[in-house]
């Protein structure tokens, strides 16, 4: 830590940050983990770094739900890098792959269950094994048994009015 400054070069890396993550129309939702990812720390220590920061009034935390969105205050320090344009790059790399991974994933799955439907359609199945198929496809998009209850509840009263 500098003399001249109450914080440390990776509590200013940390601001930097999050100003440049943030703006007055997008908060700064980042998780710990997310931060140390970042920055190259351990995460207890971002954990560490934050609540400092906040404690000293350079941060502000905001809780909705679970969800922690962390301001900057205004508070004067002096930033370690003006262009923090590449800062992230890597890991925003990661979150594009990620992303499209899980995209190309959903397209097979959704073509499989295509191809299920139609077979469905093709073979005269007991209403038993039509709706086993069909649990089945709703497991496969995550859907919780209290969901799937309430979707065939919909269908039965669509279907039978009742």
């Amino acid at each position: 830590m500098s003399r001249e400054s109450e914080i440390s070069v990776t509590e200013r890396q940390i601001l930097d940050l999050i100003k440049f993550r943030s703006n007055e129309r997008h908060r700064f939702f980042g998780s710990n983990d997310y931060i140390a990812e970042c920055l190259t720390i351990k995460e207890k220590s971002a954990k560490n770094m934050v609540n400092k920061l906040v404690r000293l009034g350079y941060l502000n935390r905001v809780m909705e739900g679970k969800k922690r969105y962390l301001h900057y205050t205004g508070k004067e320090y002096k930033p370690i890098i003006g262009d923090l344009s590449n800062y992230d790059k890597a890991r925003l790399k990661q979150e594009v792959a990620h992303y499209q991974t899980e995209y190309k994933d959903a397209e097979q799955l959704i073509e499989l269950l295509n191809i299920e439907i139609a077979q469905l359609k093709a073979n005269k199945l007991t209403l038993e094994q039509s709706i086993r198929v069909y649990r089945n496809i709703l497991l496969q998009f995550g859907m919780t048994e209290e969901q799937e209850m309430e979707l065939f509840s919909k269908v039965y009263a669509e279907m039978f009015g009742g």
